[in-house]
């Protein structure tokens, strides 16, 4: 066995969980080898150190808290999210309402100045077609207006 083998199955050798001819081909290594004896002195001291620590005894109340801990966030915090995207999208639609608002407005208001003005800025009455103030055929330019005396 080399020192990589045999430190690698230091922990299983102290732990007497190795059988046979690898305990024998262990014991032979580390008998020789140093290095590998004060790894594993050092890995047994290690664990005869972990092994008198006392575990801590959890609080009496822990179960409880646990379990209100669990009720809170099931049944609270899903109200926060829902909240918070029902204001999200109250928000979002007043934003759309308004710029609806803001382009209806602009275009009527655009509309009624550019009707009640004639083929070459003079004032008069120009019906539209069903297209608006566009010129698809009957808007302004095809007017009666545009056809009349000069």
């Amino acid at each position: 066995m080399n020192c990589k083998s045999v430190q690698s199955r230091l922990s299983a050798y102290l732990d007497r969980e190795l059988g046979g001819d690898e305990l024998l081909q262990m014991r032979a290594h580390m008998s020789a080898c140093r290095e590998c004896r004060c790894e594993a002195e050092g890995l047994r001291s290690l664990k005869s150190l972990l092994g008198g620590i006392q575990c801590p005894e959890p609080p009496e109340d822990l179960a409880h808290r646990l379990t209100a801990n669990m009720i809170r966030q099931r049944y609270e915090e899903p109200r926060q999210t829902i909240r918070f995207s029902a204001l999200m999208f109250a928000g979002v639609t007043a934003c759309s309402m308004l710029a609806t608002l803001l382009v209806l407005n602009f275009g009527f208001g655009r509309h009624e100045q550019e009707s009640a003005r004639g083929p070459l800025g003079q004032n008069s009455v120009v019906s539209d077609g069903p297209f608006g103030d566009h010129d698809f055929g009957n808007g302004p330019i095809l007017s009666a207006a545009n056809f009349g005396p000069r």
